[in-house]
């Protein structure tokens, strides 16, 4: 396979090995639709129910792009003085766009951050979401990044992630080792080969996460959850 082409990248871009997209900020919005045959909207409506916005008050949308899940996240919340929804990626030109299309949400914010070293105390969000992202991470930027999602989790609270899976279907065979081929990452290939799914079972939530669903014969919608602290007995 030939060597991916190297594209400039911002300043936070420059300190992760991941794969950022500063060049396609100004395209994303067309790209996105177009790369998941038109199922954006549709996965999506199946990711907001998971976030239980009714009761949530703070979510952390890791690798968020232009922010359209995020501004879907902050919208879906009841009026509350006290929600908090934020919006991280590593490619400053997105979160500029982000910010531009956020129409001053209150309780909405976006930042130039790595997943794989969140700028959050421990305990700061009651949920944690990431579509399309960890098929840009290598092995080890899963692991760590599964490690900050756990971390910034209170307990009681739990991860979304939709993202590229080991295929089940000739389609979805044909749609992964396509992305792989057309993008030469061997991200992508890592999640095709089940490293995702070895990640999340090696990371702190070994004992608590399930596929919720699966899409487009390639995709897995997974939830991981952070437990809820055992109260001590009493003496």
């Amino acid at each position: 396979m030939r060597p991916k082409p190297r594209h400039p990248r911002s300043h936070c871009a420059s300190r992760t090995a991941g794969i950022t997209l500063d060049h396609a900020a100004a395209l994303y919005d067309w790209l996105a639709p177009l790369m998941t045959l038109g199922s954006e909207s549709r996965l999506h409506r199946h990711v907001l129910p998971l976030l239980d916005l009714g009761t949530t008050v703070s979510v952390l949308d890791v690798g968020c792009g232009t922010g359209t899940l995020t501004r879907q996240i902050v919208d879906a919340m009841p009026p509350a003085a006290n929600r908090w929804v934020v919006g991280i990626d590593a490619a400053e030109a997105m979160i500029e766009v982000a910010v531009r299309k956020s129409g001053k949400r209150p309780g909405l914010a976006f930042a130039a951050a790595l997943a794989e070293d969140l700028p959050y105390p421990a305990g700061s969000f009651d949920r944690v979401v990431s579509t399309f992202f960890f098929h840009h991470l290598n092995a080890e930027l899963k692991a760590n990044s599964l490690a900050e999602f756990w971390r910034v989790l209170r307990p009681g609270g739990s991860a979304i992630i939709l993202d590229v899976d080991i295929p089940y279907s000739r389609f979805g065979a044909l749609c992964a080792y396509s992305g792989y081929w057309l993008f030469r990452q061997a991200e992508i290939k890592e999640n095709i080969d089940g490293r995702l799914r070895a990640a999340i079972q090696q990371s702190p939530f070994a004992n608590s996460w399930r596929i919720i669903s699966r899409h487009s014969g390639y995709l897995s919608l997974f939830k991981l959850d952070k437990p809820k602290q055992k109260k001590e007995r009493e003496t």
